[in-house]
């Protein structure tokens, strides 16, 4: 119990004579007062030391970093390709944004101070001016000479008549100048100094400017749901820096509806004699002149990047309006109808068949070309529609009247002799005050409606 009691007193003697290292340590200069070095960039941070100390240190140094990287001032330089090169300016605006925010995390080999008390946990980050401008043009320097590398394949693969190749050195050497867009990006070579940037831009440029993409065929006439036979092509070649064209081998093309609307068969490159198709497997437009434009298939290299921001770097570099294209026409051509119609009004037989015209009118800008000799015709359409006085309602001083209105529609293939389509619609009512004729008036308006809703829709389909 005596050899306890000594061994205490021991320990209080000593905690009396030597206190705690956090209560002995003195607290530093950089504490009392910031330092003012012109030759470091400096940042300062005090936390409360509260929750874990993993907590509490990681947020005083993030702080202390945020600080110190504030004072990195980033300037766009007068020969960078945000001032070369035409931009776009939203895009130009968000690079501008995040240049500043990410100083931060490109920011290394900085030196870290700590001091604390029983209750604060400070931090100070300090950052020597010229080892991080150091720092910074290495990094730049690697990225210009990884471009200037890039950009070397692609004008061998442009030598040799590659297009595809060549574009897709340039997209990488693009790629690699996304940290240094606003930097002075000239390069010097055994060749002589560009801007290597700039250079990239402008090459893909002149690549698209060599390709020449020719349809087989400029004009195609085709019938409104019917699959094109004959697929529609395109043959692309490409101008050496000799002035001699060769077939453009293996480049990716895009067909899609510029006028107009349809379904196109898989997209493909080009073959080793440039040539490239696709078909039209159905029609969904019923305008009659529509058109189909090729071009150059970028989503083959954007797609291969994940990073959205390195994809908008892409387009900026790969301008839409600077892509070679080719242009081909649609005419739509309706088949021979032939129209027999019954149109009943109050019991009679209306020869005049007000209703007959406004359907008529609808499928001859959608589905038909009429004509009056049935031996023209490759269909026949039979309308047969039937109008009934129903109810007249009295209120004060006025009346509702209501007409029912039923209708048939029936088509038959005249090469086949069958019936490819029939549908029908009961029980449209139209009402109106007046008299039967306003209320006959709504009953048509309505039934055209529902034909355009519910029948049309299902006579797309239909193989005419």
């Amino acid at each position: 119990m005596k050899k306890l009691t000594n061994i205490a007193l021991i320990v209080f003697l000593a905690c009396l004579l030597f206190p705690s290292d956090i209560a002995a340590k003195k607290k530093p200069d950089w504490v009392k007062q910031r330092p003012n070095d012109p030759s470091y960039y400096i940042g300062i941070a005090m936390v409360p030391k509260q929750g874990s100390a993993v907590d509490y240190r990681q947020a005083a140094r993030g702080a202390a970093l945020k600080q110190m990287s504030s004072e990195i001032k980033v300037n766009i330089s007068s020969n960078s390709v945000l001032q070369k090169i035409e931009t776009d300016y939203q895009y130009k605006e968000s690079y501008e944004s995040k240049l500043q925010a990410s100083v931060e995390q490109t920011l290394e080999g900085y030196e870290v101070l700590t001091w604390e008390s029983r209750k604060e946990y400070w931090v100070m980050t300090r950052l020597s001016k010229e080892k991080y401008a150091r720092a910074k043009q290495m990094k730049l320097d690697k990225a210009k000479m990884m471009a200037g590398s890039y950009l070397a394949d692609a004008q061998k693969a442009i030598d040799n008549y590659d297009a595809y190749s060549a574009l897709n050195y340039l997209a990488k050497g693009a790629i690699s100048l996304k940290d240094h867009l606003e930097e002075d990006l000239t390069y010097k070579t055994v060749d002589g100094t560009f801007n290597v940037g700039t250079r990239i831009f402008g090459t893909i440029q002149d690549v698209f400017r060599r390709i020449e993409l020719e349809p087989v065929q400029s004009n195609y006439q085709i019938q409104f749901s019917k699959r094109l036979e004959v697929p529609i092509g395109v043959n692309a070649s490409f101008m050496g820096s000799t002035g001699e064209k060769r077939p453009l081998r293996g480049f990716p093309l895009k067909y899609e509806f510029t006028k107009g609307e349809g379904t196109l068969s898989s997209q493909s490159k080009t073959n080793m004699d440039g040539y490239t198709s696709v078909s039209i497997t159905r029609l969904i437009s019923k305008r009659k002149m529509q058109e189909i434009t090729a071009g150059f298939d970028f989503s083959d290299i954007a797609d291969a990047e994940t990073d959205e921001e390195v994809k908008r770097l892409l387009q900026i570099f790969f301008p839409q309006k600077q892509m070679p294209t080719a242009g081909i026409v649609i005419e739509v051509l309706k088949s021979k109808a032939y129209l027999i119609s019954e149109e009943k009004v109050f019991g009679d037989l209306d020869d005049k068949g007000a209703f007959t015209g406004m359907l008529k009118t609808e499928l001859n800008e959608n589905f038909f070309t009429f004509t009056n000799q049935m031996e023209e015709a490759d269909f026949v359409v039979k309308i047969a529609s039937n109008f009934v006085s129903g109810d007249e309602r009295k209120g004060e001083g006025y009346s509702v009247f209501t007409v029912f209105a039923d209708f048939t529609i029936t088509i038959k293939d005249l090469n086949s002799q069958t019936e490819v389509f029939t549908d029908n619609l009961t029980g449209i009512r139209g009402m109106r005050p007046g008299n039967f004729e306003y209320a006959l008036k709504d009953s048509r308006i309505k039934l055209i409606t529902e034909f355009k809703k519910k029948i049309e829709p299902r006579l797309e389909q239909v193989d005419m």
